[in-house]
């Protein structure tokens, strides 16, 4: 699969639990005594398999970010084995909280960028001179880390077919399309990053987004109150990274804020994912997810 990088003006090619009855000798009181211990064991075994994810998840996650400098086929490997994690997912691991996201990119600036995953959920993830960034459009190993599909990264490479990667983390290729397409109707989108101050809006006409942003973005501290706002070009891109590009960002979450350590992804033309959307004057519906993460 050859890049599609748009910014440049090139266009894509691109069991039964079988359950065995057991005979009770005794009467009513045996059955029921049986059925307690029955649901009691499946408790008990759902608890022990939620936990066994829970905490591989936590370790693959650390392992993947760890190996990108010594490794980035093993980093590749371990991202690609997260197929749960088609959204956004947080897990435990060593007293951290590791978290990943896979989906579409609303708006990268210097500081933050927002991913929309297929499911709609937005998540506000801050960007450092320690954020790691790769394209991956050109590898295999890199696309299946990026989608978590063997079959979606088959496609994407031998025939630069990108609507199956696309339709798993954008959610469809209208979806991607409308992120591509500059249009007079306003595309407006709000992240509220919970327990903090922080809330951001981003609302885009033609090709420039204005950002509202409510609170400060420090990467060892809460948000404190401080408003702000600016605008930029909405296809401005962050270290080759840009709206509608598709995106797989890994890294930690601490005071609430997710810090990105990882982002991968592959840009996107409005050809593969099927030509230009319709372009209104009407302003289209404001969308206002917030990101909830899970309490610790």
């Amino acid at each position: 699969m050859r890049a599609r990088d748009r910014r440049y003006g090139k266009s894509s090619t691109k069991t039964r639990v079988g359950i065995a009855t057991a005979i009770l000798a005794g009467g009513a009181v045996a059955a029921g005594a049986a059925l307690a211990a029955s649901h009691g064991a499946a408790a008990t075994a759902t608890s022990a398999a939620f936990s066994s994810h829970a905490g591989n998840e936590g370790t693959v996650l650390s392992s993947a970010m760890t190996n990108w400098n010594g490794s980035r086929q093993i980093s590749y490997a371990q991202l690609a084995q997260l197929t749960q994690a088609r959204q956004f997912s947080q897990a435990r691991h060593n007293g951290k909280t590791v978290a990943v996201q896979r989906g579409i990119v609303v708006l990268a600036t210097k500081k933050f960028l927002v991913l929309q995953s297929s499911n709609g959920s937005l998540h506000l993830w801050l960007l450092s001179g320690r954020t790691k960034f790769q394209d991956v459009s050109n590898t295999m190993a890199g696309t299946r880390a990026l989608t978590a599909s063997t079959s979606a990264a088959q496609q994407a490479m031998r025939s630069g077919n990108m609507i199956p990667a696309t339709s798993l983390l954008a959610g469809s290729p209208t979806t991607a399309a409308a992120m591509l397409t500059p249009t007079p109707a306003t595309q407006t989108v709000t992240v509220q990053v919970a327990n903090t101050n922080l809330t951001v809006t981003i609302t885009v006409s033609r090709s420039m987004a204005t950002v509202n942003q409510t609170a400060t973005m420090p990467q060892a501290a809460m948000p404190a109150w401080s408003p702000v706002t600016f605008t930029q070009n909405a296809w401005q891109a962050t270290h080759a990274l840009a709206r509608g590009d598709l995106a797989l960002v890994a890294g930690t979450r601490s005071h609430w804020t997710l810090h990105a350590q990882l982002v991968l992804f592959t840009p996107l033309s409005t050809a593969a994912v099927g030509g230009r959307t319709a372009t209104g004057t009407g302003a289209t519906p404001v969308v206002t997810p917030t990101a909830a993460p899970t309490h610790w």
